[in-house]
């Protein structure tokens, strides 16, 4: 195998492979004897099959077979041999059909990055102090996730994330377009008839068990029956029922259904899981803001064309949407420059982390 490499522009090569004509037909000799050990054939062993019979059956997948690998190999050996790190698509230049194996690939080339001396970019370690009132707040939450539902008390009346039981009439124009029964509802939990959640939680507040509400709204377009869908309309219903989440009391038996065994052993845990919280909320600002600060004192020089795949692969997507949305040339002409900012950024962030990684040796996995 012989490899050459030439400069065909800023940060970009061209690797060509070339291999013998015996080189390729010992690799196919090699194939050959592959398939005829995985193959059984009629009248044959396996392994034993006769040449003429391989070559008649299997020739044409071994000349393929053949190339693949030795193309496959030799552009990795290549890589090695003159150190190259490719980044970006890679786009194989034909050739014409001659004596042996000929590859001839174009590709950019990683940038030469310098990572400068980190504790010089100002990023700071922030010991974590869960307050009291966040632990509290933490302990009420859980709390109303373990309460149990249970029916309103004479007399008590309708809040928010009550579960209410309605029926009632639906008209239009005075006519009724609806009759309502044992309609379940989640006070303000969602627009109810097309009236906006915010103002069922007026509409429903001080009312009781047995209480009626009267409201106009305009109909979603999802309403049933169909042709009254979008139009104005009187909504008249009587509570029939209610029930409303009622808070666990935060003892040792709430504990002890949650897995632990006292309500301090709780609060405990729960000041753990927030400080472990908060300590990820603030690596994952570490991260970002070193980030940053590298971008801004870092030089990066990005491969053109890889910064033009990059470009054209967002823009499409986002001019695409943009125009089935109608917006005009100025705007489209916006979004090129928003998405060209956006991306370059992107890369430089790459190839800056990728070279980060390469200099401290950072081993990364796939989880």
């Amino acid at each position: 195998m012989q490899a050459t490499v030439s400069d065909t522009g800023t940060l970009r090569k061209q690797l060509t492979v070339t291999f013998t004509q015996a080189e390729l037909d010992s690799r196919r000799e090699t194939v050959l004897k592959k398939l005829s050990g995985q193959v059984k054939m009629d009248g044959f062993r396996p392994g034993k099959s006769g040449k003429a019979v391989l070559e008649k059956r299997f020739g044409g997948a071994a000349n393929q077979q053949a190339r693949e690998e030795l193309a496959d190999e030799g552009f990795k050996q290549a890589l090695e041999q003159h150190k190259l790190r490719p980044v970006g698509p890679l786009a194989s230049e034909p050739v014409k059909p001659e004596e042996g194996l000929k590859l001839i690939v174009s590709f950019d080339i990683k940038p030469t990055v310098t990572i400068p001396d980190l504790k010089g970019l100002g990023i700071t370690d922030t010991k974590v102090e869960i307050a009291d009132k966040d632990l509290d707040e933490a302990l009420a939450s859980l709390c109303r996730r373990a309460g149990t539902l249970g029916e309103l008390a004479a007399g008590e009346t309708l809040v928010e994330d009550d579960s209410i039981t309605l029926s009632g009439t639906v008209t239009v124009a005075g006519a009724e377009v609806r009759k309502i029964h044992d309609f379940h509802h989640l006070v303000g939990g969602y627009p109810l008839f097309g009236k906006p959640a915010p103002e069922v939680i007026t509409a429903f507040a001080g009312k009781k068990v047995g209480d009626q509400v009267r409201f106009t709204s305009t109909l979603p377009a999802s309403f049933t029956p169909a042709d009254a869908a979008g139009k104005e309309a009187e909504v008249a219903m009587t509570v029939q029922g209610a029930q409303r989440q009622r808070p666990a009391v935060a003892d040792d038996a709430l504990a002890q259904r949650l897995g632990v065994e006292s309500a301090d052993a709780l609060k405990a845990k729960l000041k753990e899981q927030l400080t472990q919280s908060k300590e990820m909320e603030i690596h994952q600002k570490q991260i970002t803001d070193l980030a940053d600060a590298l971008l801004a004192k870092v030089s990066v020089e990005i491969p053109p064309k890889l910064l033009e795949a990059s470009l054209a692969q967002n823009l499409a997507a986002r001019t695409q949407q943009a125009e089935a949305e109608g917006k005009k040339p100025e705007e489209l002409a916006k979004i090129n420059d928003d998405v060209k900012g956006t991306v370059e950024k992107g890369l430089k962030r790459f190839l800056m982390l990728d070279a980060a990684a390469e200099q401290f040796q950072v081993q990364v996995t796939r989880e």
